[in-house]
């Protein structure tokens, strides 16, 4: 996606350093403390938002990022998000070791949950002032 053949500016390796660690947030495990060396909940869905949303503020802060550094933030969202249907993640090690493949894959699960869930929201209960407002 970068331009292999001209070297980055410490710039653009700056932009791709703030990708990139979006990307790192999704396969680590998140924490319910809320401390500058864990990743939350919060922060993974967060990055997932910025990576895969078609619309909206982090897409168009994703789209303007990637534009710096010569990507197509659009195609970037949607190969991520065919990854979360079920495309291929692939392990960011070209021979990784059983237990680092097995470690990528359970990761892998537990990001396919959490975009599910982030995707189909559990529904809320219907308000009771609703109800009483229809018998009115």
């Amino acid at each position: 996606m970068i331009n292999s053949g001209n070297p980055q500016t410490p710039e653009e390796a700056f932009v791709t350093s703030i990708i990139m660690q979006a990307y790192r947030d999704l396969f680590v495990s998140v924490r319910q403390e809320s401390n500058a060396s864990f990743t939350t909940q919060s922060d993974q869905d967060q990055a997932i938002t910025f990576l895969t949303d078609f619309t909206g503020a982090f897409a168009r802060h994703r789209n303007d990022l990637c534009s710096l550094i010569g990507w197509d933030g659009d195609v970037l969202a949607a190969r991520l998000r065919g990854m979360m249907e079920g495309d291929d993640f692939p392990h960011p090690s070209t021979d990784p070791k059983p237990a680092a493949r097995a470690q990528h894959e359970a990761a892998v699960e537990r990001i396919r949950r959490r975009w599910q869930d982030l995707k189909s929201p559990p529904e809320r209960p219907a308000s009771s002032v609703g109800n009483l407002l229809a018998a009115e």
